[in-house]
């Protein structure tokens, strides 16, 4: 690993769990996450994996019938002398987070029109940011909020300022969302599938502008999403995550070209390719995910995995590491496991991946 690596976020064991009529939902179980200044890190997997709930403990984000059991989100930063602090973001009462929030850490939601208040303009909801974190008053204000609309690719700046976000497209919403989160200059931005709502050509421009602005300022990225496309264009690192565990992490082209765990073998296997056969069926995951209100035994992905061994059903694998940078929670990588080759479909796909020429962040 790059000893110059400055690490911004050291989550351990977090553990989060939901109070429901019907029992206790086991949301996170166990999570361990690293992110580091100017690197994207992707947490991919299917819906209810758990991927939302883990950011946004970062966040402070919780509902009131969330419980966090165990847990500890270490972040790095700097205060207003430059001096280095690290706090544990779960011991942190509600004031001091919502110092760090904005000015150090923001974020981007999934729907721009749930995010933005439909009785402010624009400009007003550039501003309370701003007024609450900085010194910025008048015109310095004013064009602060110019400057930050241009940075986002939004033209026609002063009608956009006095607009409603009604009066705009949803991809503009998003530009807004983004330069609202942007407007402190944060350590850390969190986009929790932030092109969900959006069209496939809009997806594009939003991706472009979150990489160009990554690069600009040298944040520190997490971006949630269920699209492996998303995150082959993205991502520096990524993290697969099932049943409430992450079970594969390493860097986007380990994940991509020489994954490890069955679950992501599956995952890979059901991206779409532009060279496929159009009448070849796409690949899917037999069954369903596990209910988390149950107690899980082994390895939660072995009920719906071919090359399950007898031990996943008894007991939960460890991380087997692959490289310094890449490991699997697999029995298979143990090496007492009997040799599983990966699947021919994903190997085609793979090398299809390759062929198409599809972007993945080494």
């Amino acid at each position: 690993m790059d000893g110059r690596r400055s690490r911004i976020v050291r989550m351990r064991n977090l553990k989060v769990s939901f109070k429901t009529a019907n029992g206790c939902v086991h949301a996170v179980r166990g999570v361990n996450l690293d992110v580091y200044h100017g690197e994207t890190v992707a947490i991919v997997g299917e819906s209810g994996s758990g991927k939302s709930v883990t950011v946004k403990q970062i966040m402070g984000i919780r509902s009131h019938n969330e419980i966090v059991e165990d847990g500890t989100i270490e972040f790095t930063y700097k205060d207003k002398e430059g001096t280095p602090k690290t706090v544990d973001l779960m011991k942190l009462s509600d004031r001091e987070l919502t110092q760090l929030k904005g000015s150090h850490i923001a974020m981007v939601f999934q729907d721009p029109l749930t995010s933005l208040d439909p009785t402010m303009t624009i400009e007003r909801q550039l501003a309370e940011s701003l007024i609450l974190h900085t010194d910025l008053r008048g015109e310095a204000l004013h064009a602060r909020c110019i400057e930050l609309l241009d940075m986002v690719g939004i033209t026609d700046i002063e009608a956009r300022l006095k607009s409603y976000p009604h009066q705009l497209s949803g991809g503009m919403r998003q530009r807004v969302v983004i330069a609202i989160a942007l407007s402190c200059n944060p350590d850390l931005l969190i986009c929790d599938e932030p092109t969900t709502a959006l069209d496939v050509t809009i997806q594009a421009r939003i991706l472009e502008l979150i990489l160009e602005v990554q690069r600009k300022l040298g944040i520190a990225v997490i971006f949630i999403t269920h699209n492996l496309g998303v995150v082959a264009k993205v991502a520096d690192f990524v993290n697969v995550m099932y049943a409430g565990k992450i079970v594969e992490a390493g860097t986007a082209e380990e994940v991509f070209f020489d994954p490890r765990h069955p679950y992501t073998w599956g995952l890979l296997s059901s991206m779409p390719s532009v060279n496929a056969d159009r009448s070849s069926r796409l690949y899917t995951i037999k069954g369903n995910p596990p209910n988390m209100l149950n107690e899980i035994t082994g390895d939660a992905f072995a009920p719906r995995n071919p090359f399950a061994l007898d031990i996943d059903f008894v007991k939960e694998p460890p991380a087997f590491p692959v490289s310094e940078t890449h490991w699997a929670a697999t029995w298979l990588l143990d090496p007492r496991a009997p040799h599983v080759e990966m699947p021919q479909q994903l190997r085609e796909r793979i090398a299809a991946m390759k062929e198409e020429g599809e972007e993945v962040q080494a």
